[in-house]
């Protein structure tokens, strides 16, 4: 199936307009930059963003090659970069990173960020100038979001755009609202969204007689993906001011979802709220810039029994959890331009970060004490980092970097539901030390050379470091029902973390070639393999077996090993009088990893999978054929029990239809309503009897993959004025 793919893949690369075809150099291929995407990223803007038809912001990164998202909430999915997941990546969203509270990840980065707010997104995969960020070995994601022009008179100007969208698998529908006005040196900016789905429907029946879910699947049809259902509302209010050599901002953002199911884990989202403020002030210089900038977030997140998952257990009613997480944070920039051939670049962080997570008693075995998961969790962060840019010569360029970072970690003691089940647990942790302090020394090397117009090669190493998350140190219970709460993997497994984990350190070595046409207008193609060695990886190391099949899992370091390769190509097909102009896009990744202690291939890898796109442009119309082709997933991680899947193809229509102030969008997703599971999906729990673990509800001796989704219709309306 991978020579299938790659033979396809060499085919579409040779396509040339034929005689019939005019070609125009009208086509500016964005995935160009100079002088490469080692050191300058991958970028994509609002406009491209457009016409991706997504809703989960993180679902925007599939553009990208070597991104995947796992299955997670409906708005909370979790990037995989590479094959490492959220954890090991810097998610920056208008220069705020932030941590997941909650121990399934139901409050990822990107959840916090409505998709209509995104202006752009520049992705560093492998090897990341440690100016983009310390603390994660995978690479980089920066967004950011648009703010509006400031007038050049004395005359305001007013923006105001309206927009609602419909997807018909799972009945998704929402609008957004967005107004602003702004004078030659202030801008003031409003956007809300609100939006809503039920669950949605695979291609074909997924659940078999023995399925071990529930006992009763009355009102839940045998396609339906329960749990997989969300409402949530974003807003946020930005003001803008420039005075001499400063612009000053500041933005509110809050959030609210009432209700988000996890298809893949035991429990769901019963309420989610959050409040964010950030501070920003960039002055210029004839030297340069500097930017200096403060932000706090708080987020609750309770969790619960959905409406499709069972409640009671022997008169038990639930099992609620709360998580509160608290972020501040203080960041400085500065770039320095020495003079025509050097820039510096350097700046400090600091992160300040807290977590509790405790459990109400509900009765039965849990009861009578308040279960204290992470006791007043504290994650301290503080960076230092210098860049230099150098342009030799028009051939060569080099980046350098160094960051210096500090992580300082601690918790207070813990307590179980009661005595019975948890004591020894929580009296051994108990008698650690908890605090631990942990120091990075990041380098980053790369240079690029363009011996000509029509190629540049990028060369490259970095050594970056990541500390353990505070779950990853300090999730302390062996109970399997306590354990079986703390996963963000969907995997339907527990997890116990261990206090003393040492820090990951990455090597990876890079390798970029793009080839393109002299005036970078007509066609491209950009082969970028990579090597990356980790030691003291954090994986699941050892386990206890349980009733259910499943098993609880314990934390430590070993060594890995991830390889593989990033292909895209485009290519201007040339202009047809009466049918407009053709292109062609394809994008193909290939990535292996490896535990090297274990010899087990690592969890959640993306098996090998091509994208081809044919669009067509036509007076207002925009219109694309989508094609995915995705290898079996053969390649699986043991220790998890993780499940293949089988190859599949998928077939998406899209079509945009833009006239001054209005745009029309219309797609349908899995045209021939293709019946396949998700290489990231894991383990379906959306129903039934999820918490037991005795063997009494879902095991894994009957547990199925979570399916993607059948074919669904998608439009939208905008309009701005």
């Amino acid at each position: 199936a991978f020579l299938i793919l790659v033979i396809l893949f060499l085919f579409s690369n040779v396509v040339k307009a034929d005689e019939g075809l005019s070609l125009r150099e009208i086509y500016v291929i964005t995935d160009v930059v100079t002088p490469g995407e080692i050191t300058s990223g991958e970028s994509v803007s609002s406009s491209k963003i457009n016409q991706q038809f997504k809703q989960d912001t993180s679902s925007l990164l599939e553009y990208f090659t070597g991104i995947d998202n796992a299955a997670n909430g409906s708005v909370s999915s979790i990037p995989y970069m590479h094959g490492l997941n959220d954890d090991r990546i810097r998610i920056s969203v208008d220069g705020v990173d932030l941590n997941s509270a909650c121990t399934s990840h139901t409050d990822t980065d990107l959840s916090f960020i409505d998709i209509n707010d995104v202006d752009y997104i520049k992705v560093f995969a492998g090897i990341t100038p440690v100016s983009m960020g310390g603390d994660s070995i995978a690479g980089s994601i920066k967004i950011k979001t648009k703010n509006p022009t400031f007038s050049q008179d004395d005359q305001l100007i007013y923006s105001t755009k309206l927009k609602s969208f419909y997807k018909s698998n799972n009945d998704e529908q929402g609008v957004y609202f967005k107004s602003s006005v702004a004078s030659s040196n202030a801008y003031l900016k409003y956007s809300g969204s609100y939006s809503q789905s039920n669950n949605y429907s695979s291609a074909n029946d997924f659940k078999g007689a023995n399925y071990g879910g529930t006992s009763d699947k009355s009102g839940i049809r045998d396609d339906e993906i329960a749990s997989s259902g969300y409402r949530m509302e974003n807003h946020q209010l930005s003001y803008g001011y420039q005075i001499n050599n400063h612009l000053l901002e500041i933005k509110f953002d809050y959030q609210s979802i009432p209700y988000q199911g996890f298809m893949n884990q035991r429990m769901d989202v019963v309420g989610q709220h959050s409040h964010k403020i950030q501070l920003k002030d960039t002055i210029s210089f004839s030297w340069g810039k500097l930017e200096l900038q403060a932000y706090h977030h708080k987020v609750e997140t309770k969790m619960n029994f959905g409406k499709n998952k069972n409640f009671n257990y022997s008169g038990t009613p639930g099992m609620s959890m709360t998580h509160h997480g608290y972020t501040t944070g203080f960041n400085a920039t500065a770039d320095i331009y020495l003079n025509d051939k050097n820039t510096l670049r350097s700046g400090l962080e600091t992160q300040f970060y807290e977590v509790d997570d405790s459990w109400d008693p509900t009765g039965g075995m849990m009861s009578p004490n308040v279960m204290k998961n992470i006791n007043d969790g504290k994650r301290d962060r503080y960076s230092i980092f210098t860049e230099l840019d150098r342009q030799w010569s028009k051939e060569w360029f080099t980046q350098t970097g160094v960051r210096l970072t500090r992580v300082e970690m601690d918790t207070s003691d813990v307590q179980g539901y009661n005595n019975m089940g948890y004591l020894t647990d929580a009296n051994n942790f108990n008698a650690l030390n908890h605090k631990k302090d942990d120091h990075h020394l990041d380098l980053s090397l790369s240079a690029a050379y363009s011996p000509n117009l029509n190629q540049t090669h990028e060369f490259g190493y970095s050594m970056k470091n990541r500390s353990p998350t505070l779950q990853e140190r300090y999730l302390w219970s062996n109970n399997a029902m306590a354990a079986s709460m703390a996963n963000w993997f969907g995997d339907g497994n527990g997890y116990v973390g261990d206090v003393n984990l040492d820090q990951e350190t990455a090597h990876t070595f890079a390798y970029a070639a793009v080839f393109h046409d002299a005036d970078k207008q007509l066609w491209n193609v950009n082969f970028k393999p990579f090597l990356t060695y980790i030691d003291d990886y954090i994986d699941a190391v050892s386990y206890t077996s349980r009733g259910d099949g499943f098993r609880t899992l314990t934390l430590g370091n070993q060594n890995a090993r991830l390889w593989g390769f990033d292909v895209k190509a485009s290519q201007y097909l040339g202009n047809i009088s009466k049918l407009g102009d053709f292109y062609f896009d394809s994008k193909l990744s290939h990535v292996k990893g490896i535990n090297t202690d274990a010899n087990d291939d690592l969890y959640h890898v993306m098996p090998t999978n091509l994208k081809l796109i044919f669009s067509q442009k036509i007076n207002h119309w925009n219109n694309g054929l989508h094609i995915q082709l995705v290898d079996n997933k053969k390649n699986v991680n043991d220790i998890r029990q993780e499940m293949e899947t089988s190859g599949y193809a998928l077939v998406d229509l899209k079509s945009t239809y833009q006239k001054e102030n209005l745009q029309l969008n219309l797609g349908i997703y899995n045209v021939f309503d293709r019946d396949y599971d998700h290489p990231l999906g894991g383990v379906y729990m959306g129903q039934g009897k999820t918490m037991n673990t005795s063997g009494m509800g879902l095991t894994y001796a009957n547990a199925v993959n979570v399916p993607g989704m059948g074919r669904s219709i998608f439009t939208s309306v905008e309009y701005s004025f």
